[in-house]
């Protein structure tokens, strides 16, 4: 496996299929242990309209490949206020966990926001998501406040059902 980034606006495009995917997973498992509904297809349009956030000089998109090209997920990076980085869309297909591949993306991120000279890498994720957030917790990330430039900072629906993550890159 290797991670590579993608620089270029219509390389990240070239994931729609595995972005589909992605929000197909997220609005159900909202749905099936919150009760939260969202339309797929609405949340694909918002991402997909928005990736010039997640490629240089703005952000960064990783994806881990194996030996053949074939792309084994993916996590987009972005900033995230004056001092931050935000990890968006880490998506690891079900046939792939448990192999290292969510860790090795953020730890990419990871890299990218030191260079970046960014003092924070933040995250929201589900809450029900035990093994995603047990990973964070793993690699030093601790449960904070939600923040300002979160898309869902105040969002009465969604926010309940999200924990926001940071690590902060300028401690000891």
């Amino acid at each position: 496996m290797r991670i590579r980034t993608l620089d270029r606006l219509q390389d990240v495009r070239s994931l729609d299929g595995l972005l589909e995917e992605y929000i197909r997973f997220v609005t159900d498992d909202l749905e099936r242990a919150f009760g939260v509904s969202f339309d797929p297809d609405v949340l694909l349009a918002v991402t997909l309209s928005t990736l010039d956030k997640v490629v240089p000089p703005k952000g960064h998109t990783f994806v881990a490949e194996d030996t053949h090209g074939t792309v084994l997920g993916m996590a987009f990076l972005r900033p995230s206020g004056a001092d931050a980085m935000e990890i968006k869309r880490l998506y690891v297909p079900p046939g792939g966990r448990g192999h290292g591949i969510g860790r090795a993306l953020v730890s990419a991120a990871l890299n990218a926001t030191r260079q970046a000279g960014a003092k924070a890498l933040r995250l929201e994720s589900t809450r029900n998501l035990e093994a995603a957030i047990a990973l964070y917790r793993d690699l030093g990330f601790v449960e904070r406040d939600a923040y300002p430039e979160s898309d869902h900072f105040e969002d009465p629906i969604l926010g309940p059902c999200l924990t926001f993550m940071e690590k902060r890159l300028d401690e000891a």
